[in-house]
C-alpha cells in the first residue's frame, strides 16, 4: 500500500510541475508577443524583458534554495544514493527540502535552465 501512495504522490507531484511550468512559459511567451506588437516588432525591448524575466525567475530559485532549503541543493539521486550508504546529509529528506526543491525546480525550468523533475521526485 505504501509503493502504491509514493507512486501516486509522485505522478500527482510531476503533473502540478508540469502544469505550473507550461503556465509560467505561457506567461512569458504572452508579455514577449505583447511587447513585439505594441513596440512595432522592438526585438531589443522584447529581448530585455525576457532577460529579466528568465533572471528574475532563476534569482529568486537560488535564493530560496541557498536561505530557505540547503538540503534541497544538487541533483537529489547522488545524495540520496550517499544517504542510503550511511553519509549523515543535514535536512536532505523532509517536508521543506522537497517544497524548496520542486518550486525552485519549476521556477528553474519557466526560467530557460536545462533542468529536469528527475532529482526532486527521487
Amino acid at each position: 500500500m505504501c509503493y502504491i501512495l509514493i507512486g501516486v504522490f509522485t505522478g500527482v507531484a510531476a503533473f502540478l510541475m508540469s502544469v505550473l511550468e507550461e503556465f509560467l512559459m505561457e506567461k512569458r511567451t504572452t508579455m514577449v508577443e505583447k511587447i513585439l506588437e505594441n513596440t512595432d516588432k522592438n526585438q531589443f525591448l522584447a529581448w530585455l524583458a525576457l532577460a529579466v524575466w528568465c533572471f528574475t525567475l532563476c534569482a529568486f530559485a537560488s535564493f530560496l534554495t541557498t536561505s530557505y532549503g540547503p538540503g534541497a541543493m544538487g541533483s537529489g539521486i547522488v545524495e540520496i544514493m550517499a544517504y542510503m550508504n550511511g553519509v549523515n546529509f543535514p535536512k536532505l529528506i523532509g517536508w521543506g527540502s522537497f517544497n524548496v526543491k520542486t518550486l525552485c525546480t519549476i521556477l528553474g525550468i519557466a526560467g530557460g535552465l536545462c533542468i529536469g523533475k528527475e532529482g526532486p521526485l527521487a
